[in-house]
């Protein structure tokens, strides 16, 4: 009888050990294979300055195309890429009784990464120089295959 409760004892722990291992190494697999990060590389790309155009519109004012924006295939070295880019353009802002209140423009035909808004002084206090040059580009994440 000793015999036969120590054999079946063996059998028992061989055949927990050997769950358990199974179960353990299908854990680590799945974590190891859930916590793999796909390759993301960062895309530079023309925003059409966007954000700044939305945010006078987010505010009440209406936008108005003076002249449609052009893009144009521009190099930069700094890059070392090719990215549609807006190269001229011109956005003015009127306030509900149709008073002026800022312009985006995107420039003279020039290839480079810069649109200028203009505002009056008098309705932003705040920011006194009256114009500020932006970056139209922004990098939009974009996942390897």
């Amino acid at each position: 009888m000793y015999i036969y409760l120590y054999t079946l004892k063996t059998i028992t722990m061989n055949t927990l050990k050997k769950t358990t291992t199974f179960f353990v190494a299908a854990v680590l697999s799945l974590a190891f294979t859930s916590c793999e990060k796909a390759d993301h590389t960062s895309e530079l790309q023309s925003n059409n300055a966007d954000q700044a155009r939305m945010a006078y519109v987010d505010k009440g004012y209406t936008e108005v195309e003076v002249n449609p924006i052009e893009k144009t295939d521009c190099y930069f070295a700094q890059w070392d890429k090719t990215v549609l880019t807006p190269v001229s353009g011109l956005f003015d802002y009127l306030d509900a009784d149709g008073n002026w209140v800022a312009s985006i423009n995107f420039g003279d035909g020039t290839c480079d990464e810069w649109a200028t808004k203009t505002w009056d002084v008098n309705l932003f206090p705040d920011y006194p120089s009256g114009s500020e040059d932006f970056s139209v580009f922004g990098y939009k994440d974009k996942k390897d295959k």
